[in-house]
């Protein structure tokens, strides 16, 4: 998004994700967020017009479905390879995606795009217990796509007419908390070993 143009909201989230570890200092996430991006234009004595050359609203409201593939990446087990595992670790993580734009506003309503992103984040990990662990993070999305803030980048020719879109990349950042549930024994063998070290 324009960061000069907009005054953005802050908007709440919902998402699932399953980790499976490769290695003590490496894993691969599957994840999924719903989230609405949306805020009020910013920049006084500029207007924006749409293709119909009509004023464009001065607030935008997009949908996003966001489908992530990612490695994540232990940092304390990096830095420290082959020692017992703590309670906590630092990570960080990145790989593609896939997000599904919605424009709720007037440019393009009810049409949804699907562009490639690439995601970058971080952020600390705690276990509860055997089973259960705790994430606190914060995850950058940055979209090849022209639909989130509702603007679009239309350029034309020496002689006025519209040729292909001009496609960029938009950014939007969500921090979350996260609670997550080991299924099954793998990993088991590595929290006995905590469980014994704490006594």
């Amino acid at each position: 998004m324009r960061k000069s143009f907009w005054h953005r909201d802050l908007n709440p989230a919902i998402g699932l994700f399953a980790l499976r570890n490769i290695s003590p200092s490496i894993g691969i996430e599957m994840s999924w967020l719903k989230t609405r991006v949306s805020g009020r234009w910013n920049k006084t004595g500029l207007t924006l017009l749409d293709l119909a050359n009509r004023e464009s609203p001065i607030t935008f409201s997009s949908q996003i479905n966001q489908f992530n593939l990612m490695m994540v990446f232990n940092l304390d087990q990096i830095m420290l390879p082959g020692d017992d595992e703590d309670r906590g670790h630092f990570f960080i993580k990145t790989g593609i995606g896939i997000a599904l734009v919605k424009d709720n506003k007037k440019f393009y309503p009810d049409i949804t795009a699907s562009d490639v992103s690439y995601a970058l984040g971080g952020g600390y990990a705690v276990s509860v217990n055997e089973k259960i662990k705790l994430q606190i993070g914060s995850t950058t999305i940055a979209v090849s796509s022209d639909n989130i803030d509702g603007l679009h980048v239309v350029p034309k020719d020496t002689g006025g007419q519209i040729v292909k879109p001009k496609n960029i990349f938009e950014i939007y950042n969500y921090s979350y908390l996260s609670v997550s549930y080991r299924i099954g024994d793998f990993g088991s063998q590595k929290s006995k070993k905590y469980s014994k070290r704490r006594r």
